[in-house]
């Protein structure tokens, strides 16, 4: 059935707007979009709309002045930092809430019914999370991730394509996780840390790290 709603898309990265919309679209059957920008960014070549889609451009301003309770959000935003960023500059011009965001699942994945979900979690397609795990607000997950039971993820997390997180394991707040990194059990990963593609994490890792290699050491801080 149609949702015949608009979901407000916070941000604009061109490259990953349509997978943005194609879940909102499969998820919740969303073909209404309001996209709003808190900085100039060029919709390029990179974005393709789906043909059912209606899309309004709309600068901060202009949609701040319509923001309802009833409002619908998403980010359409990765990186340290940049959900959580953009997230505040629209809460001090409209006073939006973490409520207002909602969850985006695709329906191959799976969630077990004993996870806590926050608010504004993107879960794409054929990924898993497993028995009492804690998904925190504004997390991206990536297509086929697996994440074991008892894991917690904070706030704002990335986690992109192909990673696999063991049990018990805790990532802190704005931390991304590159594609294909594997992560042991009982393992914490600290907040503002970024970790580098195909990783394997055997040690935990303090807060504000770049780390990668096999074995997942630091390299520099992320500051």
């Amino acid at each position: 059935m149609k949702n015949n709603k608009s979901l407000n898309v916070l941000g604009c990265v061109p490259m990953t707007l349509n997978t943005l919309l194609e879940l909102a679209e499969e998820s919740q059957s969303f073909f209404s979009f309001n996209i709003l920008k808190n900085i100039p960014v060029e919709i390029n070549e990179l974005f393709a709309p789906n043909k059912n889609w209606n899309i309004t451009n709309l600068n901060a301003y202009e949609l701040s002045l319509q923001f309802k309770k009833k409002d619908e959000f998403a980010f359409s935003v990765v990186g340290v930092n940049s959900k959580e960023s953009v997230f505040n500059w629209f809460k001090a011009k409209s006073e939006i809430t973490k409520g207002q965001f909602i969850n985006l699942i695709h329906p191959t994945s799976y969630v077990s019914p004993s996870v806590i979900l926050s608010n504004g979690i993107q879960l794409e397609s054929l990924s898993t999370i497993a028995a009492r795990s804690s998904i925190g607000f504004g997390v991206n997950i990536k297509r086929n991730c697996s994440l074991g039971h008892h894991c917690e993820i904070g706030d704002y997390v990335t986690i992109n394509p192909g990673v696999t997180l063991s049990s018990f394991v805790k990532v802190g707040v704005n931390t991304m996780i590159g594609s294909g990194v594997s992560v042991k059990n009982d393992i914490s990963i600290g907040k503002n840390c970024i970790i580098g593609v195909g990783s394997v994490v055997v040690k935990n890792i303090p807060d504000n790290s770049v780390a990668y290699g096999n074995p997942c050491v630091v390299k520099a801080n992320n500051v």
